[in-house]
């Protein structure tokens, strides 16, 4: 699992924006030896046009949570950042930049020390560190049934590590440049009213025995490479977000849910289903979709959910009365789509 969240963030990275810090005058940042960060993703920035990547998803209100330490030459720890926030500010003499309260400086007294960085971001959803210990590493509780504040809405998870090796003497003091990626997937639901003359009211969507609940864990290895992972994983049934019983379609007609966040999982392990309730001609009808009988365009099934990758279940009413279940994924940030065939029920 650790292999393919590393992989799929790197390949995220080539859509990342940049939204560095500049200098200050009579600030600080004109000293070279205290901590700054920069952060390289957009998914950070209010003013980036988060809807149009993450649909409904909150912004992130600029700002991540940073826990960082001091490694010496005899693998001693010395705690740094312990959970301080870090927000993007708009200047008055320059654009903006990203600013936190007592400021830190670096320390550096030989070649052989390091610092290591964890960050996540939103800043307030509870984030700890685990241990003093060993590399440094950080816990972030997410419950699918609870976390939607704002009516509705979700909160992107991201994350990102950031090692600084002494070896690298004549850059010890540059930025902390930190590359976020989502540790979540993203899922939607589309469903269409092609039947032959008769209109389709949706009364419930449902998922069940999906992992609805876990903890987001991130670290760094020993060779400083990011560890993304999900832990304690709970399974169980949550709603659909934003379908209203009653919802009518024509022919010809259809829904769509907005992305909803879902925490990256295994599709066989607890026979996750979408379970549909709708009426057609005043028969009312129960409908289980089985997740991991949908394939790829390659005819593989799609046995998972990868973070930072956004997957459409398309539910298509079909002129004889059957249902047929289609899917299409992309990356999160990358507006492209590749239609996958589905599987008759």
């Amino acid at each position: 699992m650790e292999s393919r969240i590393i992989r799929i963030a790197a390949v995220l990275t080539g859509c990342i924006l940049s939204a560095t810090g500049c200098i200050r005058e009579g600030s600080l940042d004109t000293d070279r030896e205290v901590i700054r960060f920069s952060a390289e993703s957009m998914l950070l920035r209010h003013d980036a046009l988060t809807k149009s990547t993450t649909e409904a998803f909150t912004p992130n209100v600029d700002k991540f949570i940073v826990f960082g330490e001091k490694v010496s030459s005899t693998d001693q720890r010395f705690p740094v950042f312990e959970g301080v926030t870090v927000n993007y500010l708009q200047g008055q003499v320059q654009a903006a930049y990203w600013d936190y309260e007592n400021p830190r400086s670096w320390d550096w007294t030989s070649q052989s020390e390091r610092y290591d960085f964890v960050a996540v971001s939103p800043a307030d959803m509870g984030t700890t560190r685990e241990n003093n210990t060993g590399n440094i590493s950080v816990s972030t509780h997410y419950d699918y049934l609870t976390g939607a504040p704002d009516g509705g809405d979700q909160q992107d998870i991201l994350a990102a590590t950031y090692r600084r090796n002494g070896t690298n003497w004549e850059r010890r003091f540059d930025r902390v440049s930190l590359a976020f990626s989502h540790m979540g997937s993203a899922v939607a639901i589309k469903i269409v009213n092609n039947s032959s003359n008769a209109s389709v009211t949706l009364n419930n969507l449902r998922f069940a025995n999906l992992v609805v609940s876990a903890d987001a864990k991130v670290s760094l290895d020993n060779y400083g490479a990011s560890v993304l992972r999900w832990a304690n994983l709970t399974p169980d049934a949550a709603d659909v977000r934003q379908l209203s019983p009653g919802t009518s379609l024509a022919v010809g007609d259809e829904w769509t849910s907005e992305y909803q966040i879902m925490i990256p999982q295994n599709l066989t392990w607890y026979d996750p289903a979408l379970k549909l309730n709708y009426t057609v001609g005043g028969n009312t009808t129960d409908t289980s979709v089985p997740l991991n009988g949908i394939a790829r365009a390659d005819g593989s099934p799609i046995t998972s959910w990868e973070p930072g990758v956004k997957y459409t279940y398309i539910i298509s009413m079909r002129l004889d009365g059957g249902l047929l279940v289609t899917v299409t994924t992309t990356p999160w940030d990358e507006p492209v789509q590749a239609e996958t065939p589905g599987i008759l029920i």
